[in-house]
């Protein structure tokens, strides 16, 4: 974009880099910031001397604007002004060109800004793949040090009792729970390694959904097998209704969704749920689709949230007060019900006691 109040001078400039680039103009600064705002170019040739708005006030509020800043300004002047070149160097311009122009030169610095504009945004980019490859890593390290050493430790003690000398003496049932226990932590580990990938997808928006109508009913039973060991030691109930009756023991229930994603969503709230809940508890888990347009899931337990993390309950790393916690199942369910075109919240209820987390999913005929 030229900016100047002299046709010929923009005539002459136009006619300099027209064919190599698109040049539109603006005679004064007022209405060269409105039509930079409007459709932000690469470059500003800058007047500096123009009537009313000049080119310093110009360049100033470009380089101020969030949206603007990485515009490049190249100050226009005259042999014959006297102009302080170092205060629009450090009002963020790249250079100078003066009048009567050198075409050449106009030419071969314009060049020169824009490619080395170019590199710094390849870098930049670089840049931030290296940091989000830096933030996987301590990701997939974070899931390692709480989540993973457990299952691995199983499998190592296990297979340490089974090649021990006292093995002969180990009853046929001993030996299977422990290959038992051994395979059920192989699944465990696979499964948490394939969450922390799916989450760096989904954070991406590249992760598939393949979404099928998946009776899940069974997805609710897995979880709360899989989390009965904690359950029992904490003599914590569950309850599943639905449309606010008791679901009976062999009742289906069809939901439009990725069977996979489903099911790591409803495993990580649950699996808070009951991180959560006081000794002798109980989680309720209720389905309700009587709205035309969406099904809503509530996951109820008692205890509350603690305040400090409330605000930023769904937020990645958001943990307290559990030295295990990742701080990231809240934060994989948010995305997958979105992902899903649906939502979450939670409420609390002091009065009860309560917390209760509603996840939203579309409803598919």
């Amino acid at each position: 974009m030229v900016v100047e109040d002299c046709e010929t001078d923009i005539d002459a400039l136009v006619a300099c880099l027209g064919e190599r680039y698109r040049v539109r103009v603006s005679l004064d600064g007022a209405s060269a910031l409105e039509s930079i705002r409007q459709d932000v170019p690469d470059m500003v040739l800058l007047d500096i001397l123009m009537p009313g708005i000049d080119g310093f006030e110009v360049c100033r509020q470009i380089k101020e604007d969030p949206m603007l800043r990485d515009v490049l300004v190249i100050f226009v002047t005259c042999l014959t002004e006297t102009v302080d070149e170092t205060r629009g160097l450090e009002m963020g311009a790249v250079d100078y060109i003066t009048k009567p122009f050198n075409f050449a030169v106009i030419r071969a610095k314009i060049k020169t800004h824009l490619e080395l504009a170019k590199v710094r945004n390849e870098l930049a980019h670089q840049n931030e793949i290296l940091k989000e490859n830096i933030r996987l890593r301590e990701q997939v390290e974070l899931v390692y040090r709480h989540d993973l050493k457990t299952p691995i430790q199983l499998v190592l003690g296990a297979a340490q009792l089974l090649k021990s000398p006292g093995k002969i003496e180990m009853d046929r049932a001993r030996q299977e729970k422990l290959l038992q226990d051994q395979i059920n932590a192989c699944f465990t580990m696979v499964d948490m390694l394939n969450r922390t990938m799916m989450l760096y997808k989904m954070e991406r928006g590249i992760c598939p959904l393949n979404v099928t109508q998946v009776n899940i009913m069974p997805i609710f039973d897995r979880i709360f097998m899989g989390n009965s060991k904690k359950m029992s030691t904490k003599n914590i109930e569950s309850r599943t209704v639905i449309n606010h009756r008791p679901a009976d023991p062999d009742q289906a229930y069809i939901l439009w969704c990725d069977e996979m994603l489903f099911y790591t969503m409803m495993n990580n709230l649950i699996a808070n749920a009951v991180d959560a809940s006081p000794n002798d508890g109980c989680i309720d888990i209720r389905i309700y689709d009587g709205e035309p347009d969406r099904i809503k899931i509530e996951i109820e337990n008692q205890g509350l949230i603690p305040e400090p993390v409330r605000n930023r309950f769904f937020e990645k790393f958001a943990t307290y007060g559990k030295t295990n916690g990742t701080g990231i199942g809240t934060y994989s369910a948010m995305l997958t019900a979105k992902l899903h075109g649906g939502s979450i919240d939670f409420s609390i209820s002091e009065k009860t006691n309560t917390t209760v987390l509603r996840v939203y999913l579309p409803r598919r005929e």
